[in-house]
């Protein structure tokens, strides 16, 4: 298996590894199915899910399309590591039938049987430790269900019915402008000052540490219109985000379906790939556009779909520069900085184990996500920004180990150990700057739109500006689709106006 430069993994035994084995690395990195020279008919920037997906329907139509990329390997903010038999999944990890997007995919590439479920009961701890200051108790997972649900009901039911009118289509991009505006001007803590009354301590602490893992920050730097977005997606009720959104995943990993993208692609003989290009500019003039790598490296194309991350747009050049709208918004950026990590335990009693924490020491959360071959659990943890006061950065493995330490139950901290942590570092990651989109207040009704329209010849697609899922792997399934739906349509377009005028510009020669 081909290794990729990103992600790192720590044993008491051989200590930090930089550096993780995966199907999602491209080895070569180039090809090029007729002259490297060639004018293009549509250039993608970005292999994350939304740049295959647009890759896959612009070639499958035709379209001579190169797919350039700054890293290594496939899948952007999503990708997973296989270690020993595990799949590790770096990123974006769980999906569902409920997400019709992705779902499509993944049955269209035989897997729809392809599934695990996250936090399976029967493990000898089979419960939830919640951890508020300084009090802990265990409580069952019924418990956590109802308490949970009932908590994030009360933050987000505002009209008394729990928005099932008020934003009834979820996918559609309709949602009143009055009540757009209203909740997004709030952040999650403003939220919070509203229902505080309302909640014990334990309550508001279980509700602080679900916002915090949803959201990836303080709950003053969450947007409570992106939250209320995920309740609307949940079905309108408590439980239904966590049922829909935290449950299943693939067996093969997410990887794994970006290759059957990839190669499906690759397949028509109109994909060309360049891996390992960082893209410095895009140059949109006289009817062309030039990618331009950091080594200098150009191509052509009559369009270009750019899908990097909102946070990063603005560190590429556009020329005409990118509208003020555009800049802002990458600026302002999401909210979420969180710290991704997978944690395996010795042995499967903790199987069926989870935790909340608030405030927790460097992570919120941890829950357990199967067992790996060798029979340990294998726990994914949550932990906020690392330059909040609560936060924890990455290179210091002692740090990590005790934040997850302080989330088991106080009496089997000495007992339990870690044999192994995998993750990747993806607020220091120079192509992400951050993980899954979660909005601060504001960005949403103020630059949403103005994130989605094209730019001249420039057309811009990426879950953190889709509708539906924003900020999941569907909505850049979704917005990948979409944008290489718009690109077809318009160079159709474009062509039948320059048959029409040199039709008509022949008719008159004739006169």
């Amino acid at each position: 298996m081909v290794y990729t430069s990103e992600g790192f993994t720590w044993t008491p035994s051989a200590g930090v590894s930089h550096g993780l084995p995966t199907i999602g690395a491209v080895d070569p990195p180039t090809f090029f199915a007729s002259s490297k020279d060639q004018i293009y008919d549509v250039i993608v920037v970005g292999a994350g899910y939304a740049g295959l997906v647009a890759s896959r329907d612009l070639s499958t139509q035709g379209k001579k399309t190169l797919l350039v990329e700054a890293r290594d390997r496939l899948g952007g903010r999503t990708w997973h590591s296989t270690i020993n038999g595990f799949n590790y999944e770096m990123g974006g990890t769980w999906i569902h039938w409920h997400m019709p997007h992705i779902y499509r995919e993944v049955s269209h590439y035989g897997l729809q049987d392809d599934w695990v479920v996250t936090q399976v009961p029967g493990g000898k701890e089979d419960y939830c430790t919640l951890t508020t200051g300084e009090q802990q108790r265990n409580i069952s997972h019924e418990e956590e269900a109802d308490l949970c649900g009932r908590v994030f009901r009360i933050f987000c039911n505002l009209d008394g019915n729990d928005l099932r009118e008020k934003w009834k289509y979820v996918f559609g991009t309709k949602l009143d402008p009055q009540f757009a505006a209203e909740w997004d001007n709030l952040s999650c803590s403003d939220r919070l000052n509203q229902i505080r009354n309302q909640l014990s301590p334990e309550e508001l602490a279980a509700l602080e540490a679900q916002l915090v893992q949803m959201g990836g920050n303080s709950p003053d730097k969450i947007g409570f219109l992106n939250a209320l977005l995920w309740w609307s997606l949940g079905s309108h009720t408590g439980t239904g985000l966590n049922e829909i959104a935290l449950h299943t995943r693939l067996a093969s990993g997410q990887s794994e379906l970006h290759r059957r993208i990839f190669e499906h692609a690759a397949s028509t003989g109109n994909l060309s790939y360049a891996f390992g290009y960082p893209v410095k500019s895009v140059q949109d003039k006289n009817g062309l556009v030039t990618v331009i790598a950091r080594d200098g490296t150009a191509w052509k194309a009559r369009s270009v779909i750019c899908t990097v991350p909102l946070n990063v747009l603005a560190d590429v050049q556009f020329s005409p520069s990118l509208p003020v709208e555009k800049v802002e918004a990458s600026k302002m950026g999401t909210a979420n900085l969180c710290n991704k990590v997978h944690i395996d335990v010795q042995g499967p009693d903790y199987l069926s184990w989870g935790s909340l924490a608030s405030p927790g020491k460097g992570l919120v959360s941890a829950f357990a996500d199967q067992l790996t071959p060798a029979d340990n659990t294998h726990l994914v943890s949550f932990g906020p920004d690392p330059k909040s006061s609560l936060g924890i950065k990455l290179d210091n493995i002692d740090r990590i180990i005790s934040a997850f330490k302080h989330l088991l139950p106080a009496e089997k901290r000495d007992e339990v150990l870690v044999n192994r942590i995998v993750a990747h570092d993806w607020n220091n990651d120079e192509f992400a700057k951050g993980t899954w989109l979660f909005a601060p207040p504001k960005l949403t009704t103020k630059y949403l739109e103005a994130l989605q329209r094209p730019h001249g010849n420039v057309y811009f697609a990426s879950a953190d500006w889709s509708h539906g899922w924003r900020g999941w792997i569907d909505g850049g399934v979704q917005s990948g689709m979409e944008v290489a739906r718009d690109v077809i349509q318009h160079q159709k377009a474009a062509s039948n106006n320059s048959d029409g005028r040199a039709q008509n510009s022949r008719s008159q020669s004739k006169l």
